[in-house]
């Protein structure tokens, strides 16, 4: 990012040329060609926002270091005036009516949305295929882009990774965020508990959900962690900060003046890192309980693979080189939520945190919490949650394997009828929440920070997964068998990370030698420890060179492209496309629009077209193959993609498609 903020400062770019230069990427990347499908949801209104930042610049007016950057965010991220389907086909029409806290700090910072990106619906899953389909790999079409049962920040996943834009905003409720950042090689922060405002994120689990940006380098991560960690002084859709049992410190008391200058004071040396057995094939006690897991495969015994465990032993002599002490420790907090070895117990059983808790918090709060974000956006068609068809939430889609979370309860059709027959006029009257949430935080207490005490260790330190799953794991069921495995079907950590609000840090580890997939190192500590974390994976990140870019998404060859010296116009460039049928496996995209006598580029689907100028008038046209492509059962094919731009700074796009059969 910082290559793009000098390109910026030195006027050797405009932030309306990135935006061109990023959605052209994704024409040809994301709706064409290899077909990665990551964003979703394109903005119309990027290169308004784009043109508006360039304008600031050429004044002297510029807001700030993210000024003009573009970024991606997450379906389920409210952006006032798009869309806000969570990758549900019930809300697919659901419209914004305002911005998410974090989108709303990022348009005051003056960074641009480029669009919503791809995830399975209400993020209740990873590679499930929602209204919009799922990501694929930019590093290996034949695994997947995240955890199959965890990774529904895919979309954010893929786009960061294949440069579609700067940086992505993900989420994550059990390893949503960690997991496609450790598929993509990305770097990932999950925060504690209402470090970062959820206000106008769809919640999956109030008492698990948290923003996560993904970025390509700890540098970019802690830029845009000094504009997003603020006080947020309305409450209402963030549960954490709602709530008055447990105390939760304000942003402003525990982030640091600096994100920014962290990396600069960053240090491995004396730190004290346990490493758990149980992820680095060294503990022949997990899942040799009589009952093991609290569902799905949690408890079982969790098998590295080889090519990651080569990842690990040289991640781990360069923590060392850099200063650092790595111990093979146990992991409690996990060995006692899920039960996994005998004499310990689960979550349920151990008396901190009551079963009745654990019904109210996956059912009613959940539900209400549905209905609440519905009412506070206030779009008129879908308004209140008891008027949704439940089963058009989830759906599953055609020729997929049932999933196996067998053990836990998935409500999620039946939350609209609960809604209507179980009204609660505020969380507040839910049952067993107070405790419930006491429970959860002596919790961690004991089994993370008394013990990391005990043990002199300053972080824990992690391969982010076991394994990767093979991209066919919705339909061949060998491939199921796999992808569902403990330490693949969530990243390392399961549920126990986000429920106890565990922050994290996830940067890359390498490429695995074989398949050719990244994988990323995870640290972790105490709770509001994050800076320290943060400080680290960017010490960490310094000692070596980690991360490689995809493969499968190599930079465009357009050539010549305006760059659009000076913004000296921010009015609206009118650009039309229509599409003709040739025959029945060929299409004509046609191209006009006005510009004056300034000289304009065109690419349609990527690729740049030969424009034909008459005046103050241009035209272009191109023959291309008819997509039939589907990536989803409830929409069609992607149309084409028509990207404009002009040297007096104005920028456009259109999407187009052939007109359906009357």
């Amino acid at each position: 990012m910082r290559d793009l903020q000098d390109a910026l400062s030195n006027g050797s770019t405009t932030s309306v040329a990135l935006v061109a230069a990023y959605l052209n990427r994704i024409a040809f990347y994301d709706r064409r060609g290899i077909c990665l499908n990551s964003v979703s949801v394109l903005n119309p209104g990027m290169f308004k926002e784009a043109m508006a930042s360039d304008l600031r610049r050429a004044n002297g007016e510029v807001l700030g270091p993210l000024d003009g950057i573009p970024y991606t965010a997450k379906d389920s991220y409210k952006a006032r005036g798009l869309t806000v389907a969570a990758g549900s086909p019930a809300f697919a029409d659901l419209v914004a009516t305002d911005d998410a806290f974090a989108i709303g700090r990022l348009r005051a910072a003056g960074a641009v949305l480029i669009g919503l990106t791809n995830m399975p619906p209400m993020a209740n899953g990873g590679m499930q295929r929602g209204v919009y389909g799922r990501a694929e790999s930019p590093y290996n079409a034949g695994y997947l882009t995240a955890a199959f049962a965890s990774g529904s920040s895919n979309g954010s996943g893929t786009a960061t990774a294949a440069s579609f834009a700067a940086f992505g905003l993900g989420e994550e409720t059990w390893s949503s965020g960690r997991a496609p950042a450790s598929n993509n090689g990305l770097c990932a922060y999950t925060p504690s508990r209402g470090v970062i405002s959820v206000r106008g994120n769809w919640p999956l689990v109030p008492t698990m959900d948290v923003v996560v940006p993904h970025t390509r380098d700890m540098s970019d991560m802690l830029q845009v962690l000094d504009v997003i960690v603020a006080d947020d002084p309305e409450v209402r859709g963030d549960f954490w900060r709602s709530q008055h049992w447990v105390h939760i410190p304000r942003p402003s008391e525990t982030r640091p003046v600096s994100y920014a200058a962290l990396a600069e004071s960053a240090t491995l040396t004396g730190m004290r890192l346990g490493v758990p057995a149980m992820y680095i094939n060294q503990d022949n006690i997990a899942g040799t309980a009589d009952r093991p897991g609290i569902g799905g495969p949690t408890g079982q015994g969790i098998e590295t693979r080889p090519s990651i465990m080569a990842l690990w032993r040289r991640a781990r002599q360069a923590l060392e080189a850099a200063g650092a002490e790595v111990v093979v420790v146990d992991f409690p907090l996990v060995s006692n939520y899920e039960g996994d070895r005998p004499g310990c117990p689960t979550i349920t059983t151990r008396g901190l945190v009551s079963p009745e808790f654990l019904h109210h918090e996956i059912l009613d709060l959940a539900a209400w919490s549905w209905d609440d974000f519905l009412a506070e956006n206030g779009d008129r068609r879908i308004s209140r949650l008891a008027n949704v068809d439940g089963e058009s939430i989830f759906p599953p889609p055609n020729g997929a394997l049932p999933d196996r979370y067998d053990g836990f309860a998935d409500f999620l059709p039946d939350y609209p009828a609960h809604t209507a027959s179980n009204p609660h006029s505020t969380f507040r009257d839910i049952p067993s929440l107070e405790e419930g949430l006491r429970g959860l935080e002596e919790t961690r207490r004991q089994d993370l920070e008394r013990w990391m005490a005990d043990l002199g260790l300053d972080a824990v330190v992690f391969p982010a997964v076991a394994d990767v799953g093979r991209a066919d794991s919705d339909t061949n069921p060998e491939s199921a068998d796999k992808a569902w495995r403990n330490g693949v079907w969530v990243a390392n950590g399961n549920l126990a990370i986000r429920h106890f609000g565990v922050p994290t840090v996830t940067v890359p580890m390498g490429v695995m030698s074989d398949i050719g997939m990244p994988v990323g190192l995870t640290f972790a500590g105490r709770a509001w420890d994050d800076a320290k974390l943060l400080g680290l994976a960017s010490a960490f990140e310094a000692t070596g060179k980690y991360r490689e870019a995809p493969t499968r998404s190599p930079p465009l060859r357009l050539g010549p492209q305006t760059r659009g010296t000076s913004a000296i116009s921010t009015d609206e460039l009118p650009l039309f496309a229509w599409v003709e049928a040739i025959d029945d496996v060929t299409e004509r995209v046609v191209v006009e629009g006005r510009c004056g006598t300034a000289s304009v580029t065109v690419a349609i689907d990527g690729e740049a077209v030969e424009v034909e100028r008459d005046g103050e008038t241009f035209a272009a046209a191109i023959a291309v193959p008819i997509n039939t492509h589907r990536h989803s059962q409830w929409t069609g094919p992607w149309g084409h993609l028509i990207v404009a731009a002009i040297d007096d700074g104005r920028g456009a796009f259109v999407e187009t498609h052939l007109p359906s059969p009357s």
